[in-house]
């Protein structure tokens, strides 16, 4: 038996554990070409070449399949069924069968579990791959095309993206917003009480005054009281229970909130946890568990933690998405202490990044499958002067799952919500128609915020509500807009930058279809019907051709200018290399390829 996968640690885990051959392809090994379309824009049909440092690599791997059972093993989801198509595609002739392995965890219990699942790789759902043909042709219509075009009226080398694009427009319409924002003066009126010795704000029902002197008129009114007649004590037990396991998209946004770290850096981190079998695949957007670890979680938690800290039925999440219950939210592949963490790290030799990673998993996890947390909620009304204030307390009776995993409100993040947050505080006993003695009235002045920028972890979660992109791509989404110099990240927050508002300006002018929020979605849902057979990728293409009106990419300059694809291609590397292109090798054909021949082979790039 022959097992194929795309990671080299991966290769070396799986064979450690089941005593197979194992080979890794280092991520894809053919694509489309870097110098042109590559994509017949009749047909759509892609021609695909080698990597030029893996020409050897299909021999290499018909030499092993001779044969041989061939388990085509690549990652469970459409860049990994790719890969696996194209490794058939070059095995078949010379191995005894081919089949198609899924691995959801590399462990003995998950490798053997997806050993006993492989199907032949011609019973497989090619959908799979015609999804991955839609969205790679499609992108490329869209580079090819629109970014000379780009580059032309803006006299720069610009990259147009039909995912990219509209998040770099989501990044400078924000900014827009704040710019345009005029904050306003508003009033808030609170008193403070006093009950033997504990002191509390009550704020005025009103909430915000627009008006001061309103507000000063009922401070004048209630200064001489000494007392507030208490009308209204609601006391009642509320709960907060704890969320599913992370998705892709959920870890990448607290892994953002919580570590600092990019998308591209968790996934990376993400990546090396699963392929040393620490975790189970991170690119997902379930929150099932199997049933088995729950069991695992829910024994350990009354063991450590106590009875009552696990809920009387296991927690039960429904995912977003119905096609993605097959799957599992990302979750460790082992139950253990907390404090095994980082001993476990260690013997993978692994960093303290990715044990930190791995410890915001093991938590979130675990704490999905604990009781909710309880607290006593008190509601307040007092009447002063026939002025009313209410104050509102919270207090935790029962810590629950929060013991292990504490919350964040990354709603609010994602919104960019920068507004007054109603203070929970801990109030005294107090009976209705109970006096209670006022100490003063304080009138505070606050002027209204503009919308916060985003992070890139609440943009990735925004681009997530809108449908654009999927959890695989928004990584590399939010590398490729930072990296071509469209926004940067400044104290945490994601600005733009003058080329990426220049960039914006143009497509909303000429091309608004192409950072159209809903279109770019709803393109989404054609590629997952694609998935499900209902749809042809080619008819996609087409649809996407049909957007530019079928151009043409630009023909190659006059007067010994470079080509449009030589532009495109210029950029990639200079984005890649974070390099500028002098101006007058831009104006040069003949120069601008003795530049790019410079910088080829200087940097690999970074293999999926």
């Amino acid at each position: 038996m022959l097992i194929i996968v795309e990671s080299p640690t991966k290769a070396r885990k799986i064979q450690s554990i089941l005593h197979v051959k194992t080979l890794s392809t280092i991520g894809h090994f053919k694509d489309l070409p870097n110098g042109s379309m590559g994509v017949d824009l009749q047909t759509y049909e892609p021609t695909f070449v080698y990597h030029e440092k893996k020409q050897h690599l299909p021999e290499q791997l018909r030499a092993a399949a001779k044969g041989e059972t061939v388990m085509l093993a690549g990652d469970p989801d459409r860049e990994g069924y790719a890969i696996s198509r194209h490794i058939f595609e070059e095995v078949k002739s010379a191995a005894k069968e081919c089949l198609r392995m899924e691995i959801y965890e590399v462990t003995e219990k998950g490798l053997k579990e997806s050993l006993a699942k492989a199907v032949p790789f011609e019973q497989t759902n090619e959908g799979l791959y015609h999804a991955f043909l839609g969205r790679r042709v499609g992108d490329r219509l869209v580079g090819y095309i629109l970014s000379p075009m780009a580059s032309k009226r803006l006299h720069s080398i610009f990259s147009v993206g039909r995912v990219q694009s509209p998040a770099v427009r989501l990044v400078v319409d924000r900014e827009r917003e704040i710019r345009a924002f005029k904050s306003a003066l508003y009033w808030i009126l609170n008193i403070q009480l006093n009950k033997e010795g504990t002191t509390f704000l009550a704020t005025h029902v009103k909430g915000k005054f627009e008006k001061q002197p309103d507000a000063q008129a009922i401070v004048d009114a209630i200064k001489g009281e000494t007392h507030a007649l208490t009308e209204k004590a609601d006391q009642k037990e509320t709960r907060q229970s704890p969320k599913p396991p992370f998705t892709t998209v959920d870890l990448q946004a607290a892994a953002a909130a919580r570590l600092k770290f990019t998308p591209e850096q968790t996934m990376k981190l993400a990546q090396a946890l699963f392929d040393h079998g620490l975790t189970t695949y991170h690119r997902t957007d379930s929150v099932r568990m199997d049933e088995a670890f729950v069991t695992l979680i829910r024994d350990f938690t009354e063991k450590t933690l106590g009875p009552e800290y696990v809920p009387p039925k296991p927690n039960q999440f429904k995912s977003k998405n119905s096609q993605a219950e097959a799957h599992e939210g990302i979750r460790p592949t082992h139950m253990h202490p907390a404090a095994e963490i980082a001993a476990l790290i260690e013997k993978e030799q692994l960093s303290s990044d990715h044990a930190r990673l791995y410890e915001l998993i093991y938590r979130r996890a675990v704490a999905s499958q604990m009781a909710p947390a309880r607290y006593d909620a008190t509601l307040l009304l007092f009447d002063v002067a026939g002025e009313k204030f209410k104050a509102n307390g919270r207090v935790l009776k029962f810590d629950g799952f929060l013991k292990v995993y504490a919350e964040v409100d990354e709603e609010k993040e994602r919104k960019g919500d920068k507004g007054d947050d109603e203070k929970m505080q801990t109030l005294p006993p107090i009976a209705v128609g109970e006096r209670v003695p006022k100490d003063k009235e304080t009138l505070e002045e606050k002027k209204t915020k503009p919308p916060g920028r985003f992070t890139l972890g609440s943009l990735v979660k925004e681009l997530e509500r809108l449908g654009i992109g999927r959890p695989s791509t928004y990584a590399s989404i939010t590398k490729n807009i930072t990296d071509r110099g469209y926004v940067k990240e400044e104290k945490g927050k994601v600005v733009p930058l003058p080329p990426g508002e220049a960039l914006i300006d143009y497509l909303r002018g000429q091309h608004p279809w192409v950072i159209d929020y809903e279109l770019t979605g709803k393109m989404e849902t054609v590629l997952d019907q694609v998935v499900e057979n209902k749809e042809t990728w080619q008819r996609f293409c087409k649809a996407v051709h049909n957007k530019m009106g079928y151009a043409t990419p630009p023909a190659r300059g006059v007067n010994g200018g470079p080509s449009e694809a030589q532009l495109k291609y210029a950029a990639d590397l200079a984005s890649r290399d974070q390099v500028t292109i002098p101006e007058e090798t831009l104006k040069n054909g003949k120069a601008l390829s003795a530049w790019i021949a410079e910088r080829v082979g200087k940097k690999e790039p970074t293999p999926r």
